[in-house]
């Protein structure tokens, strides 16, 4: 047995250690996932249109990792619907900043290792590196979204008594204000650990500090941080307000 699969056996051990009967839902998602990617794959392969095949990939995954892992309740209701709206909004004012940034394409470091391949691939890469700079903040945007509408839906819940959108939110806000730290923190350190080895290369070569930070894999990798850590600033308020007014909308309904 090699270490990847000790390491699979492992996770799934503890995944039924503590999660119980729900960590089936959470494995056979994992691999829906798997098997969603290779369709996305496939699909940008056959030479489908990168921004439809990304925004079915995006759609896709969120209803997994939300209504199927999660079930379909009024908090992953809320985060799906806060998700996709934020998501519109930052395809409007984002993909014209993304493509000015133009680090579509490979890093001039990278040529020598494909020069024989053939680089005629019936794909833009300009539309490709904003749909993975999209689908890679769809994952924080899910994660922060599912967190705040499921606090929010517990302090709802455990009101007591009549409760106003004013007070739902500011209670909603102090837990966004919690989890935004930490969150943004995450962000950094996960764009330090995947650096490292980018660093230490560029180091290895001999590059300047001020080649480095202009060059199109660092700021490729440095502009994912930077959208994720903007699309959650924005999208864990914006889910405070859907996920309250969601809330007492449903409850206003159910009363009469």
């Amino acid at each position: 047995m090699n270490v990847i699969s000790m390491l699979l056996l492992l996770f799934i051990v503890c995944m039924f250690a503590i999660m119980g009967k729900s960590s089936f839902y959470i494995l056979s998602g994992l691999f829906m996932n798997l098997i969603l990617f290779a369709l996305f794959i496939y699909l940008l392969s056959k030479g489908m249109h990168v921004y439809g095949v990304s925004l079915l990939y995006i759609l896709a995954n969120s209803l997994i990792v939300l209504a199927y892992v999660n079930g379909w309740n009024e908090k992953t209701k809320a985060a799906f619907y806060s998700m996709l709206l934020f998501l519109l909004v930052l395809g409007v004012l984002f993909i014209p900043f993304i493509q000015r940034l133009s680090v579509h394409g490979f890093p001039p470091q990278d040529i020598e290792e494909l020069a024989a391949m053939d680089l005629n691939v019936p794909i833009a890469f300009s539309e490709l590196s904003v749909s993975v700079l999209f689908i890679g903040v769809s994952g924080a945007l899910i994660d922060g979204s599912m967190a705040i509408s499921s606090a929010t839906a517990e302090l709802y819940h455990r009101r007591d008594g009549e409760i106003t959108f004013q007070q739902l939110f500011q209670s909603s806000m102090t837990v966004v204000k919690s989890i935004l730290n930490s969150t943004i923190n995450t962000i950094l350190f996960a764009f330090i650990s995947s650096s490292f080895a980018l660093i230490f290369w560029y180091q290895d070569l001999s590059i300047p500090w001020h080649e480095m930070i202009h060059s199109k894999a660092f700021v490729s990798e440095l502009s994912i941080i930077l959208l994720s850590g903007v699309g959650v600033s924005f999208v864990l308020p914006f889910t405070s307000v859907v996920t309250c007014w969601y809330l007492l909308k449903r409850n206003h309904s159910s009363a009469h």
